[in-house]
C-alpha cells in the first residue's frame, strides 16, 4: 500500500507535537516540583487541594488567635504571681505592725513600705501585652487603675471578659477583667491597703488587724483567679496541640495531591528529551528525501 507524503508529514508532526507537549509538562513538573499546578492537570485532586488548603489557612489563623491569647493569659498569670508576693509582704508587715512591741514611729515606717508596694500593684494591675491592658477587660485602651486621690484606686476598665475562637464553634476565654480580680468578688484590695494605710499612719492597731484579716480575702482571691487563668492557659495549650496535628495532616494529604514524583517526572523528561530528538531527525530525512524527488 502506497502511503502518501503528505499522510507521512501528518502523522510525524502529529506525534512530534505531542511528544512536546508532553516534554512540556514534565519540564514543568520538574521546575515546580508540582504534579497539579491547575484545573486541567487533574480536576479531582485540583479541587481537594482547593479545600484543604482553605481548611489549612482557617487552622492556621485559630493558631494565630491561640498565640495571641497565650500572650495574654501567660502575662496575667505571672502578674498574678507577683500580685501574691506583694499580698504575702504586706501581710508580713502587718503582723509586724500590730505588734505591741511596734511603736507609732515603727508603724509609720512600715506605712512607707506599704504605701510603695500598693504603687506596684497599681502597676501589676495595669499590666500591657502589646500595648493592651490585660485586667481592663474589653476596654485594653485604658489603664485599668488609677490612684485618683490620696490612696484610693479606682477602676476604668469594665466587666467583660474577652474570647477568641480556637475552632469551628469554640471558644476560648482570655481575659479576666480587674474588676473581679483587684476591686470585686471577695474584697477590694486597693481599698484594704487604704484602709490599711489610715490605721498605720494613725496608730490605730484594731484597724490594723483588720487589714490581716483582708489580706487573707485577698489571698484567698488571688489565688481562685490563679485557678481560672491557669485552667486556661492548659485549655490553650491543649488545643494548639491539636490543632498542629491538625495541621500536619492537612499539609501532608496537599502534599499527597499536589506534589510531584520528582524522580518518575525525570525520568519522564529524559525519556520524552529522546522521543522529541528522535521524531525531529525522521521527519527531517523524510522531508529532505521528499524535496530531492522535485529536484531537476
Amino acid at each position: 500500500m502506497r502511503v502518501a507524503d503528505q499522510q507521512m508529514y501528518n502523522t510525524l508532526l502529529g506525534n512530534l507535537q505531542r511528544s512536546r507537549l508532553q516534554m512540556l509538562t514534565s519540564q514543568e513538573q520538574v521546575s515546580s516540583q508540582k504534579r497539579v499546578s491547575t484545573p486541567e492537570d487533574d480536576p479531582s485532586s485540583y479541587g481537594q487541594i482547593v479545600l484543604d488548603k482553605s481548611a489549612l489557612s482557617q487552622t492556621t489563623q485559630w493558631n494565630r488567635n491561640i498565640d495571641f491569647g497565650t500572650a495574654r493569659v501567660n502575662a496575667a498569670d505571672q502578674a498574678l504571681g507577683q500580685v501574691q508576693t506583694l499580698i504575702t509582704r504586706v501581710r508580713e508587715l502587718t503582723i509586724q505592725a500590730s505588734s505591741d512591741t511596734t511603736s507609732a514611729e515603727g508603724r509609720q515606717g512600715i506605712a512607707k513600705e506599704v504605701r510603695q508596694l500598693q504603687r506596684q500593684l497599681v502597676q501589676l494591675g495595669n499590666t500591657e501585652v502589646a500595648g493592651q491592658a490585660v485586667f481592663g477587660g474589653t476596654k485594653t485602651n485604658v489603664s485599668p487603675f488609677v490612684i485618683t486621690s490620696g490612696d484610693t484606686v479606682t477602676y476604668q476598665g469594665n466587666t467583660e471578659t474577652q474570647s477568641i475562637a480556637v475552632g469551628k464553634n469554640q471558644t476560648v476565654q482570655i481575659l479576666i477583667p480587674g474588676s473581679s480580680i483587684f476591686t470585686g468578688g471577695t474584697t477590694n484590695m486597693f481599698d484594704s491597703l487604704r484602709d490599711l494605710l489610715t490605721a498605720l499612719e494613725s496608730n490605730n492597731r484594731p484597724g490594723i488587724q483588720t487589714g490581716i484579716g483582708n489580706l487573707d480575702l485577698a489571698t484567698a482571691q488571688i489565688s481562685d483567679a490563679q485557678g481560672t487563668v491557669g485552667a486556661l492557659a492548659n485549655r490553650l495549650q491543649v488545643t494548639h496541640d491539636a490543632l498542629d496535628t491538625a495541621t500536619l495532616t492537612i499539609s501532608k494529604a496537599i502534599s499527597d495531591n499536589q506534589d510531584a514524583d520528582l524522580a518518575a517526572a525525570i525520568s519522564q523528561l529524559s525519556l520524552q528529551q529522546v522521543a522529541v530528538q528522535a521524531a525531529s531527525q525522521t521527519f527531517s530525512k523524510i522531508f529532505n528525501a521528499s524535496l530531492l524527488n522535485y529536484l531537476p
